[in-house]
C-alpha cells in the first residue's frame, strides 16, 4: 500500500477572533534533511502556514533564506490544535524540500518541523461556487493505486482514502509529497448533506502521475458528471373558494416523485398560506408521477392531486433545475 502524505487545504475564512481566547507563543523551527542548507538547494524562501483546527488558513510567512533567522518562526495564536507545513521554494516558486505537523496549543508551545526532499505532489481544486449552485456539501475522495486503497496522513493521523470526506468550501485537496512513479486513480463522488447516500455529480480520474518535484493541479470541472436532477414544485389551491390552509384544514404539503422499482422521493412543507414551493433532490433517471398531497395534524389525506412528471435525466440542477407546478384538489 502506498503512503501519500496529504495536506487538506481550505479556502481563506474571514472570521473575527474573541477577546475571550487565550495567546500563547508558538515557536515553530524546521530542519532541512542531512545538515543541508538552502544554499545546498539552491533555494530562495521558506513558506510557512499555519491552519487551525476548523481547517482555516491562519498564517502565511514567507522567510528568506538571507534572513539572519532561517530556521524559525515565533507565532502569537490562540488556544486550538493546529497544522504547520514548511516548504522550502526557489526563485521560481518550485517546491525543494518540504514538512509539516500537527500541534496542540494550550500554553507557550514549540515545535520541531523535519523536513524531507520533495517528491511531487497532486492538487485537486473545484470551484467552491458550485457548493451552493448545485447543492453541494461533501466531496468524497477515493484514491487507489494498483488496485489497492491509498493510506494517508492527513493532519497528523492515518487514513485511508476511501470515501475521504471533504468539506466542498475547501475547494481543494492536496497531496503532498507522493512518489512520481506509481499510476494513481480517483473517484470523487459529491453529496447534498453528510447524510446523504445518493451522488449528486462524479468525477472520475482513470488514470495519474504526481508531479515530479512538483505538484500538478487538476480541475475537477473538467472530469464531471452529473448523476442526478433536481425539481422545483409550485402550487395553490384548485378551488377559489379556498381561502387559506386553516380554511382548508390541512397543516403540511407533501409533494412525492414516486417511479416503479425505487423508494418515492418526498418532502413536506408546513401549510401556512404562503405557498411555499417545495424542493425535491437527488432525482435519478426514471419515468416518475409527481403527487402532491395535503394532510391534517392527524396525517389524514384531504387534498391530493398528481402528474406525469415523464422521464428525468440526469442534468437539470443549479439555474436548470426542473419545474412543475400543481393545482392542489380537494378528495
Amino acid at each position: 500500500m502506498k503512503i501519500l502524505f496529504l495536506i487538506l487545504l481550505t479556502l481563506v475564512f474571514s472570521g473575527c477572533s474573541s477577546s475571550e481566547h487565550t495567546a500563547a507563543e508558538l515557536e515553530i523551527k524546521y530542519e532541512l534533511e542531512q545538515g543541508r542548507t538552502c544554499k545546498t538547494y539552491l533555494a530562495d524562501h521558506f513558506l510557512i502556514t499555519l491552519y487551525d483546527s476548523e481547517q482555516r488558513k491562519i498564517t502565511e510567512k514567507k522567510i528568506s533564506c538571507d534572513s539572519e533567522v532561517s530556521d524559525k518562526l515565533t507565532l502569537s495564536v490562540e488556544h486550538d490544535s493546529y497544522y504547520v507545513s514548511v516548504v522550502l521554494r526557489d526563485k521560481e516558486e518550485m517546491w525543494q524540500s518540504y514538512g509539516a505537523a500537527k500541534v496542540d496549543v494550550s500554553g507557550d508551545t514549540n515545535v520541531l518541523i523535519n523536513m524531507e526532499s520533495y517528491l511531487g505532489g497532486m492538487i485537486f481544486k473545484w470551484d467552491s461556487s458550485d457548493c451552493s449552485k448545485y447543492n453541494l456539501s461533501v466531496f468524497a475522495f477515493d484514491i487507489s493505486s494498483d488496485g489497492e486503497p491509498v493510506s494517508a496522513v492527513v493532519w497528523g493521523e492515518s487514513a485511508e482514502m476511501t470515501s475521504f470526506r471533504v468539506p466542498c468550501s475547501a475547494g481543494r485537496l492536496e497531496l503532498i509529497n507522493i512518489p512520481p512513479e506509481p499510476t494513481y486513480s480517483a473517484e470523487v463522488n459529491t453529496y447534498r448533506t453528510s447524510a446523504s447516500t445518493q451522488s449528486r455529480i462524479r468525477y472520475e480520474i482513470k488514470e495519474f502521475v504526481s508531479g515530479h518535484g512538483q505538484n500538478k493541479t487538476v480541475d475537477l470541472d473538467e472530469f464531471a458528471e452529473k448523476l442526478v436532477s433536481d425539481m422545483k414544485v409550485t402550487w395553490e389551491f384548485d378551488s377559489k373558494s379556498i381561502e387559506s390552509c386553516e380554511n382548508a384544514g390541512i397543516s403540511k404539503v407533501v409533494a412525492s416523485l414516486v417511479a416503479e422499482g425505487i423508494p418515492p422521493i418526498s418532502t413536506e412543507n408546513k401549510c401556512d398560506n404562503k405557498f411555499a414551493p417545495l424542493y425535491l433532490y437527488d432525482i435519478t433517471e426514471h419515468e416518475y408521477t409527481l403527487y402532491l398531497y395535503g394532510k391534517s395534524d392527524s396525517d389524514e389525506i384531504l387534498f391530493e392531486s398528481s402528474i406525469d412528471a415523464g422521464l428525468i435525466k440526469p442534468g437539470s440542477v443549479g439555474k436548470n433545475i426542473l419545474e412543475n407546478k400543481i393545482l392542489l384538489k380537494e378528495k
